[in-house]
């Protein structure tokens, strides 16, 4: 499902020159990224418990926090992590000999997936990248492409919030993104950004998939049914899984995923979802978008 639609003149971001490296073909349902530059949608909820669905599909696992801020280190019972003094920034720093598997620990909960854990110097390494040329490929480089040829199966990224040079290594290490999207006017509008901004650019010099975009936390309104519905009618309708299209607004509980306490405790936790309530209605949901990353896509649109 590649982008080839509207293409802007140039990207704050992503250089517009023929001479990127050249990146070692990898399939692309190993790795996705999960984004968006509009923060509070949920984005962290559904990376962490994509990441357990996977495993309890029977992959191989690995959870990245890119995010600057942990929440996913906190949200799987690692929050120590956070201030370590061995870290992601060390791993992406050529004069340090710190390999992943340094990093690299279990999650919390009954389901076991690995997690690199995010880091309060994250802003460090995002103002190295940015002063770097083709700094945007280290996290490809040195943590996708090595971790899934040991043996990943997939490679789940949580980005920050925001656009930037640790997005934009996001999306271009895993060439695959889930849009996590609140119905509301500055969710959608943060998508048309990284869209525009990022996706397009992105796609143009290295190629990038949407796997899908997920509605998420909603509670059930007119305004939400309206906005599935613009989806439905856009170029990007074909991106809604089935659980996220309009139809299912006259069935319960109601499209996308939906508003739960639940989540929330989870976090608090420091499980995933499965853990905390393993009755949820929203598994199920999270299950099908496990699906969706290992099909490579949304195959039924």
């Amino acid at each position: 499902m590649r982008i080839d639609t509207y293409r802007p003149e140039h990207s704050a971001h992503i250089p517009d020159t023929p001479d990127i490296p050249h990146i070692v073909t990898m399939d692309r349902t190993n790795a996705v990224s999960v984004a968006l530059q509009k923060g509070g949608v949920g984005k962290t909820t559904i990376a962490i418990n994509l990441a357990e669905r996977l495993a309890a599909r029977g992959d191989d696992v690995l959870l990245v926090d890119l995010d600057q801020q942990g929440n996913a280190t906190e949200g799987v019972g690692l929050a120590d992590a956070y201030e370590a003094d061995v870290h992601l920034g060390h791993v992406l720093d050529d004069d340090d000999p710190t390999t992943p598997g340094d990093v690299i620990r279990p999650a919390a909960g009954e389901t076991e997936f690995d997690v690199l854990p995010g880091h309060k110097d994250l802003d460090t390494v995002a103002d190295t990248i940015r002063n770097t040329r083709f700094a945007e490929l280290w996290v490809r480089r040195r943590i996708v492409e090595p971790l899934v040829e040991d043996g990943y199966d997939r490679v789940v990224i949580d980005s920050p919030p925001n656009l930037g040079p640790l997005s934009d290594a996001s999306l271009i290490a895993t060439q695959n993104v889930i849009v996590p999207l609140q119905m509301a006017e500055p969710s959608v509008s943060g998508f048309e950004r990284m869209y525009t901004q990022q996706i397009v650019p992105i796609d143009r010099e290295v190629g990038i998939d949407i796997a899908a975009i997920v509605p998420n936390k909603l509670s059930g309104d007119n305004e939400e049914k309206r906005i599935i519905g613009d989806l439905e009618d856009s170029e990007f309708g074909e991106y809604l899984p089935e659980f996220a299209r309009s139809d299912q607004f006259g069935v319960s509980p109601g499209p996308g995923i939906r508003e739960r306490i639940s989540f929330r405790r989870a976090w608090r936790e420091g499980v995933p979802l499965a853990t905390y309530d393993p009755d949820s209605d929203m598994l199920d949901r999270l299950d099908e978008l496990a699906a969706v990353v290992q099909d490579g896509g949304v195959t039924d649109a």
